[in-house]
């Protein structure tokens, strides 16, 4: 087990959405078949490895994540299961995906930041059962996608506990992790995370803790080409440490 959390220098890992052709120009969610194999691919001829957080989480454990890159999907897009698996089990990858518990089988209605986004399926359960038999990872992304910084007590320990109960009962396996929607998290969502039973969390950004329940991450999409994406991974650790000693330099109390 890593002990001292905050000093680890945690592998880095990507975030997706749904892998499917872009609306335009300005589509944060939509990652093209295409573009995502073509980003794969960089990953091995790189000899880098694309793996679900739970193995890089054991890798990170054992001392040996050297070469592993987490390979993480929000909100559950039905898409996921014919545009992005077979590109993963080809290449020998595989991925964690992040599923809104109470949303099965419906859309992506919630809210979305910077204006209105493409309204795109979300899987049900027998496609969660198939994403998991198929060696995948499912994790939480809450109940209903809330913020879940500021949320008062009793909803957000129902957003973060229930949410792995109910997809735990669905596969019929432990949740392990859980994803913060919109990266928004405080103190009091972090502890909810780690108290719920979560081994993990991920976060975007933002981080309160540096440690294993707020595991920053790198957004990809349409526009990342493969030099692109290369240029990412170099310097998107450089600036995850940057912003959590910001941070921390932020909220120390000033001497008397």
């Amino acid at each position: 087990m890593v002990q001292a959390e905050g000093k680890v220098r945690f592998p880095q890992v990507l975030m997706y959405h749904s892998i499917s052709q872009p609306e335009g120009d300005h589509d944060p969610l939509c990652t093209s078949p295409e573009r995502f194999e073509a980003q794969m691919l960089y990953l091995k001829r790189h000899n880098l490895r694309g793996v679900s957080m739970r193995e890089l989480y054991l890798a990170l454990n054992a001392g040996e994540a050297t070469g592993l890159v987490g390979v993480t999907f929000d909100d559950g897009y039905e898409d996921f299961l014919d545009a992005a698996v077979p590109t993963l089990e080809k290449l020998g990858f595989s991925a964690t995906v992040f599923v809104v518990a109470g949303m099965l089988g419906g859309e992506n209605t919630w809210e979305h930041g910077g204006g209105p986004k493409p309204q795109l399926k979300l899987f049900g359960a027998e496609g969660m059962r198939e994403v998991s038999e198929r060696g995948m990872e499912i994790g939480s992304h809450s109940v209903t996608h809330p913020r879940l910084s500021g949320l008062d007590s009793d909803t957000l320990v129902r957003e973060v506990r229930d949410s792995r109960q109910m997809l735990s009962e669905i596969v019929n396996a432990p949740i392990e992790g859980f994803s913060y929607p919109y990266g928004a998290l405080d103190g009091p969502a972090v502890k909810a995370a780690r108290k719920a039973g979560y081994v993990y969390a991920v976060a975007t950004k933002r981080q309160v803790e540096g440690s294993l329940h707020d595991w920053p991450r790198t957004y990809v999409g349409e526009k990342d080409s493969p030099l692109r994406l290369g240029v990412k991974l170099k310097v998107s650790p450089i600036l995850a440490r940057w912003r959590h000693r910001t941070f921390v330099n932020q909220n120390e109390p000033s001497g008397a």
